[in-house]
């Protein structure tokens, strides 16, 4: 009798914790979606507004808005279906799991990769230094953003030969094993590592460069219309540029683990309950590792005084008192007598 109760017990836990990852993937892609649609519809709307269309930094960021688009209509509707509703689309086919996996790999990795090149070019445009300056360019981002998508695609195409549909459970995953494991660390450092660094380490040169240009301003005394509204419009950009490295740092990290934390260790010794936690832990992290490229204009865009304004005038809403700089700078397109 004991041993009958304590495996209704177990399948009672297991099917509990099994309901937990359900709701929470449907609760979680089903936000993400709605706020990243409509975040990333804002996002493209503010880059491409008169004050910023040229900005080359602008670009980077509004190419992170359209490749966020990819996530949200791709990558998301997809996991929702594989782990809210049980419906996998990776196993119908062989191929189909190659693929899939293949570009929902690169979607997500895409956005990371162009706010980190948003960090140099803001890092170009703050140099002392003529030539320095002279990349911060349309056609450098041109050059650039091809660069980035062929350059991570290609550290992609294992995928296309080491995954495929194993059986007992059925699951798209790559072989062998080993495989597995390097390829999940392989992700950690493609999608978080190397574009996490190149934020941090440029965002705090670009802040060295403000800080050293402060005195040359104050000493030459240049202090025209046009120059303070670039140099306002390039601080709130490398303050973008800062919280975009915060966040995409931390939930690409946190991604990147989830995505290797059921192969990191051996799954034979555990028991179903503990199978069914840790299924549940690496979706959480997973599901984490799309807040950045979902979410950024939440957290990152509305955090610049800038683009709030921009928001304003795209919104058709009329601000009541601005900083004697930033009315300077940003002068709203109608007003209203």
């Amino acid at each position: 009798m004991s041993s009958s109760n304590t495996t209704n017990d177990l399948a009672s836990a297991v099917s509990n914790v099994t309901q937990k990852t359900i709701m929470f993937t449907r609760y979680w892609c089903m936000t993400m979606f709605i706020l990243g649609l409509i975040g990333h519809s804002l996002n493209v709307c503010i880059f491409t507004r008169p004050a910023l269309r040229l900005n080359p930094c602008a670009r980077y960021f509004m190419a992170s808005a359209i490749a966020g688009y990819g996530v949200i209509f791709g990558v998301l509707p997809v996991r929702l279906l594989q782990f809210g509703y049980s419906r996998s689309l990776f196993l119908s086919s062989v191929t189909m799991c190659k693929m899939l996996t293949f570009l929902f790999s690169w979607a997500r990795i895409l956005p990371c990769w162009f706010i980190g090149l948003a960090s140099i070019d803001r890092f170009l445009c703050s140099s002392p230094s003529m030539r320095l300056r002279g990349w911060s360019s349309i056609r450098v981002f041109k050059y650039l953003i091809t660069l980035a998508i062929l350059f991570t695609g290609l550290t992609q195409m294992p995928i296309l030969i080491f995954f495929t549909i194993s059986s007992q459970p059925a699951i798209c995953l790559g072989q062998p094993n080993l495989f597995q494991k390097l390829n999940g660390f392989f992700i950690l450092i493609v999608w978080s590592l190397i574009p996490s660094l190149t934020m941090f380490i440029f965002g705090f040169l670009t802040i060295r460069h403000i800080q050293q240009s402060i005195p040359r301003v104050h000493d030459e005394n240049i202090i025209i219309h046009h120059q303070k509204r670039t140099k306002f419009i390039d601080r709130q950009l490398i303050q973008m540029t800062l919280m975009q490295s915060i966040l995409f740092g931390l939930t690409s990290a946190a991604g990147a683990i989830g995505g290797t934390f059921n192969v990191l260790d051996d799954n034979s010794r555990k028991d179903a309950l503990e199978l069914a936690k840790q299924s549940l832990i690496g979706n959480v992290l997973s599901f984490v590792g799309l807040f950045g490229p979902c979410l950024s204009f939440y957290s990152c865009t509305l955090s610049s005084q800038l683009f709030r304004h921009e928001l304003m005038i795209l919104l058709h809403v009329r601000k009541q008192h601005e900083e004697g700089d930033v009315t300077d700078a940003l002068t709203m397109q109608e007003r209203i007598n």
